[in-house]
């Protein structure tokens, strides 16, 4: 029986090494959290207009078709919770900022907070990358093995990496997140079958979310009035058929919720929900560009706002 005990606390032991040693690499493997921290850090006096939001700014917004000295920290899934948290903590390295570029639409007024969805494990590059004390050194969040799948994903892209060359970052050099190129061809069944999920899964599931977000989207502006900052407001273009799905509360809700915000803050807030200009191959999927759609969109953002 001791033999036995002796033989499996050895076992666990290699186990809980390897999976230490795994940890370790993985959080060496370039990514868009690692990236943009380093580059705030070393070039955030440079910045005089800079681009907060979730995914529909990542992949939107291209900061070298805009001009010189933007950049992207829009991320996957990032909430006004954390658009602020970023602002505090590169806040001594803003001193030039001039223009905040802030994103309201049908999805990050209404999600719940990170933690409680289903992307709560982008929490965890927040604390490890970002350095975000929000969660504690010994909670999930601080561990990227707490989501196993995506830990094993990410090792097995590493393993993939040395015989394709291929880079770990998904954005390029100022922040805009470059892989949704756009498809060969438009194929509008497939298409509308993604605004049908993509529709259920950013329907608001609790309305009290509106003012949680709220109530950070108020700490943006007062950060922004505290430092003379000048806030744009828009709402990215999303494919037609996919916005004459969203329900009508939601809207009027998102509306209401920008006009409080832009009175409040003397913001200026452009709509390009359902602009024109963009249809097919300008679309990766129902509510994101592609890259064809992000340089054209990039450009009327310079074409309207020249100061930028």
């Amino acid at each position: 029986m001791k033999r036995f005990l002796k033989y499996s606390a050895i076992f666990i032991a290699i186990i809980v090494i390897l999976l230490g040693c795994c940890e370790i690499i993985v959080r060496h493997i370039p990514n868009s959290y690692t990236m943009k921290n380093d580059w705030m850090t070393r070039n955030g006096n440079s910045v005089r207009t800079l681009v907060i939001g979730n995914s529909h700014t990542y992949y939107a917004i291209k900061p070298d078709a805009i001009g010189d000295s933007v950049f992207n920290i829009a991320n996957v899934s990032q909430n006004p919770e954390y658009d602020y948290f970023l602002l505090t903590k590169f806040e001594t390295r803003l001193t030039n900022l001039n223009n905040l570029i802030v994103i309201v639409d049908e999805d990050n007024i209404f999600e719940p907070p990170i933690e409680e969805n289903k992307e709560w494990f982008r929490a965890i590059y927040y604390k490890i990358y970002y350095g975000c004390d929000k969660h504690g050194n010994f909670s999930k969040y601080n561990f990227e093995i707490s989501n196993f799948p995506r830990f094993t994903l990410k090792i097995q892209k590493l393993f993939n990496s040395f015989f394709t060359n291929s880079s770990s970052h998904d954005c390029d050099s100022l922040g805009w997140g470059c892989i949704f190129t756009a498809p060969e061809r438009f194929d509008f069944t497939e298409m509308h079958n993604k605004a049908i999920s993509t529709e259920k899964s950013h329907r608001c599931k609790n309305w009290a979310n509106v003012d949680y977000n709220m109530q950070y989207l108020n700490k943006i502006g007062d950060w922004c009035k505290s430092h003379n900052v000048n806030i744009i407001v828009i709402t990215t273009p999303m494919w037609s058929d996919y916005v004459e799905m969203i329900s009508s509360k939601q809207l009027t809700v998102m509306y209401d919720v920008i006009n409080q915000f832009t009175r409040k803050y003397n913001a200026i807030y452009k709509d390009y929900l359902c602009d024109p200009r963009f249809t097919g191959r300008d679309f990766r999927d129902p509510d994101h560009l592609s890259d064809l759609g992000a340089e054209k969109f990039s450009l009327i953002i310079k074409q309207d706002f020249p100061k930028l």
